[in-house]
């Protein structure tokens, strides 16, 4: 039996029975209605009859003959009984057996006039009664009762047998649809198992069926429909084939590819687990041998490398690096970038997609940091090697500069020409010297610091600073540049710029380099300097009247060894580094740097700095006056004027240092290593020693710690001088530091406020906080008991009080100081110490 027989079954058979039985129901209540009309017709025909028949009996009192007339109709069909009753109600002649019912009893005192109702008398059955009056009711009543058993059995058999018609029906109905639906289900299921032969790529199969009705026209056109999928199939199988050797070719390129790549290739899915990687991931990491496909991340790797996924995932806009460590104590750089769905229709990823994952390529770095290494190194001995014979040239020719013009040119006879000519030349010559000496040491100065910017080994002391003091010594160290060029100067400072973390003395470097460059490129007109709060930045500019920069060099600018302009074709001002130093800070600082101009009218670089640790509540910072530039006046001459012991390797240097010193007045003696100069320390018991850093042998900082160890020597001041960093030097255990080549003016400060303290012993003492702390120096002995540590704004309040004694300044904080303003008070002696 086919599904579609079974379901025409169930649809027949539901259908038949809902037919049968509405018909069967619509039937029975049609015979119920007419048989009970039929029986109350009957019934007041037959009482009307025997109450016409009965009044003159009745009046008569003939009873019997009255129950003879009413039996007689006990043989009409329905009948089921009849009783004739008086006028009073009382019961004369009845056909019940053995007697009448009670409830026939009480019915007979509510008959009354002609009536039809429904009357069920226990023990008997239900009947339709029918009241008929007798001479309107003064004889009596007249009751005939109409069986209803005999409409039900009728009905019941009226029902069934048209429920035998009906099952007789639907058999045949069956016969019927069997036979047509049987002609019907064949085809269709030949066609079902043709369309399975379909779906398993059989298209060779053929159906048979050739009715000419819909299921003929249905096995045609799947034939014609096999027979083109076929082609299809066929096409499309050949051209899958071509394009999955296309894919494979491509795969093994690609896998070929990332497993020769020089660099380490690992891809992790959106959860940081890893889906695919290369074998030089697995040799960078040691994970040789191991499956670290499905693994995390986080499992696998530590530090930076661990992290990589979840941040490019994160920051999908940006490629993140980071250097990360490797096996074998090697070192590599990661770059991770997020992986998104391509764009249709082009050639990049839609940024705004659904994040796929990440990707990161390694390289092993290891040579190039060696080579960064020995690059910094290279140029920190270069630079060493430079700062030397610069400073023994500069020395010099200062030295000879300043006898010229003291001692020979003033003998000069007024009245030769020539010699007056050479002597003007001599003196231009030798400027020369000394200008070209300084610009040789800037451009050093540049390079080294260039190059430790870029290798990340430069040192920044980050303090609270304001930009007020940072303008204010910027045009202090500048001024004198600006008036030799005939310009104005005008600084607008903001007040309320409150104190940010940064390095002063770096800042001072932007600083210095901005005014430098406006002053070197401006004829005429101003440079004005201004500094204000834009948002959560400070921003500072340095604005000229000079001719401007053309817009396809403000860019360049900031390149290393780039300059404004054709180089071929101009001479060149500068060695091309300081702007880039000037980003090199200012991105350090968290802030960035860039120039406004228009050719003809001038240049105004800007450069802002992030409000980093800024006060709560602004304070004003107004730019000082430029400080008292005048120098110290020397040590008066005689025998006691001081011993002067000078250590340094470089023969000229010492020459240089000896010269100086004797010309200030000093007694001198010079030691060409360590070992020397601990001889002569405990010989001669010098009262300063100048120190030398790198030195063969014994260096510098090595002869200071043995200085210091012996009782006989450990109280010698002693100022460093070397070409090493300003931090080296300061580390190294001297009282005071300077960097090759050294500026005179300075050094001597120097030695004669390390000088003039010693011995005073009855003088008071005033030491200078250094970020709130007291120091306890072991120059403070000089002053036992006296010392008052207090900060620098109570110590100017002080010495405009006339405070006389010592001042010692820490070496950390010296270059905020204005020393030339505080040594050139008569009643003041300065010692700067080193913490």
């Amino acid at each position: 039996m086919s599904r579609l027989f079974r379901k025409t079954l169930v649809a027949i058979v539901v259908i038949f029975g809902l037919v049968a039985n509405a018909t069967a129901l619509l039937s029975a209540w049609i015979l119920y209605t007419d048989l009970t009309e039929e029986y109350v017709t009957k019934g007041r025909a037959i009482a009307g009859s025997i109450a016409e028949a009965s009044a003159e009996l009745l009046l008569n009192r003939d009873a019997s003959t009255v129950q003879a007339m009413i039996d007689k109709f006990l043989e009409i069909e329905g009948v089921g009984y009849v009783y004739v009753a008086d006028g009073e109600g009382r019961i004369l002649s009845h056909t019940f057996v053995p007697g009448i019912p009670e409830q026939a009893r009480r019915d007979v005192a509510d008959a009354r006039g002609l009536t039809v109702k429904d009357l069920d008398l226990p023990g008997i059955g239900s009947f339709i009664q029918v009241t008929a009056p007798i001479l309107a009711g003064v004889a009596g009543v007249v009751s005939v009762g109409m069986d209803k058993d005999i409409i039900h059995a009728k009905i019941r058999r009226a029902v069934v047998q048209q429920e035998l018609l009906m099952l007789f029906m639907l058999a045949v109905s069956v016969a019927v649809f069997f036979i047509l639906i049987k002609g019907v289900s064949r085809p269709l299921m030949e066609l079902s198992e043709y369309a399975k032969r379909l779906r398993a790529h059989d298209f060779s199969a053929r159906i048979a069926v050739t009715s000419e009705d819909e299921v003929g026209l249905l096995a045609s056109t799947m034939n014609s429909m096999a027979d083109e999928l076929s082609e299809l199939v066929s096409g499309l199988e050949r051209s899958v084939a071509s394009s999955t050797r296309e894919l494979q070719g491509a795969l093994a390129y690609m896998r070929a590819v990332m497993d020769n790549m020089a660099d380490g290739l690992l891809v992790t899915d959106t959860s940081g687990r890893i889906t695919h990687f290369n074998p030089p991931l697995v040799h960078m990491f040691g994970l040789e041998g191991a499956d670290i496909t499905g693994k995390d991340t986080r499992q696998l790797f530590s530090g930076a490398m661990a992290g990589l996924p979840g941040a490019a995932m994160a920051d999908a806009s940006e490629i993140l690096s980071a250097e990360v460590r490797l096996s074998g104590g090697r070192v590599g750089k990661a770059a991770a970038s997020a992986i998104h769905a391509r764009v249709e229709g082009t050639n990049g990823p839609d940024k705004n997609a659904a994040c796929l994952g990440t990707v990161i390529l390694v390289r092993d770095i290891t040579s190039e940091k060696e080579v960064d290494r020995m690059k910094t190194e290279f140029i920190s001995t270069v630079s060493h090697e430079l700062r030397t014979p610069l400073t023994s040239v500069l020395g010099f020719a200062k030295i000879i500069r300043k006898k010229f013009q003291e001692d020979i040119e003033p003998r000069l006879d007024a009245t030769d020409k020539k010699a007056l000519r050479a002597a003007g030349q001599i003196g231009d010559n030798i400027g020369i010297i000394v200008s070209e000496g300084i610009r040789l040491t800037e451009l050093v100065n540049d390079v080294l610091d260039i190059a430790k910017m870029e290798s990340g080994k430069i040192e920044w002391d980050l303090r609270p600073v304001t930009i007020a003091a940072v303008v204010a010594r910027s045009v202090s160290s500048t001024s004198a540049l600006v008036e030799q060029k005939g310009l104005t100067l005008t600084v607008d400072v903001s007040p309320g710029v409150p104190r940010f973390l940064g390095d002063q003395d770096r800042l001072i470097q932007v600083m210095l380099n901005l005014i430098s460059n406006a002053v070197k490129f401006t004829a005429s007109g101003g440079i004005t300097i201004r500094a204000f709060i834009e948002g959560e930045m400070i921003r500072v500019g340095v604005i000229d009247t000079g001719p401007g920069i053309a817009p396809k060099d403000q860019e360049i600018i900031f390149e290393k060894f780039k300059q404004a302009g054709d180089t071929l074709t101009e001479k060149p001002k500068g060695t091309g580094l300081g702007l880039p130093i000037c980003r090199q800070i200012v991105d350090r600082h968290g802030g960035r740097i860039w120039v406004e101009s228009t050719p003809g009218q001038g240049s105004a670089f800007w450069f802002t700095l992030p409000l980093r640790g800024a006060a709560l509540t602004a304070e004003e910072y107004p730019v000082p006056e430029p400080a008292y530039r005048d120098r110290l006046q020397p040590l008066p001459a005689g025998e006691a004027q001081g011993t002067i012991l000078v250590v340094d390797d470089e023969p000229p240097v010492r020459l240089y240092l000896e010269q100086l010193l004797a010309d200030e007045g000093f007694r001198v003696l010079a030691a060409a290593d360590g070992p020397q100069a601990i001889d002569m320390a405990m010989t001669h018991h010098p009262d300063l020693i100048t120190m030398d850093l790198m030195m063969p042998g014994m260096d510098g900082a090595t002869t200071i710690r043995r200085l210091r160890a012996d009782p006989a020597t450990k109280d010698i001041p002693v100022v460093v001088i070397s070409a090493l960093p300003a931090r080296e030097c300061e580390q190294a255990g001297g009282d005071a530091s300077m960097i090759k080549p050294v500026d005179e003016a300075a050094l001597l400060e120097t030695i004669i406020s390390l000088l003039r303290g010693a011995g005073k012993d009855t003088r008071p003492c005033m030491v200078l906080k250094r970020n709130g702390e007291e120091s306890t120096h072991s120059l403070l002995m000089i002053c036992p008991g006296k010392v008052q540590h207090t900060t620098r704004e109570e110590l100017w309040r002080r010495l405009d009080e006339g405070f006389t004694g010592t001042v010692f300044v820490p070496g950390s904080i010296s270059h905020e100081m204005d020393l030339a303003r505080l040594s050139a008070n008569p009643n003041i002696h300065v010692v700067i110490f080193s913490e």
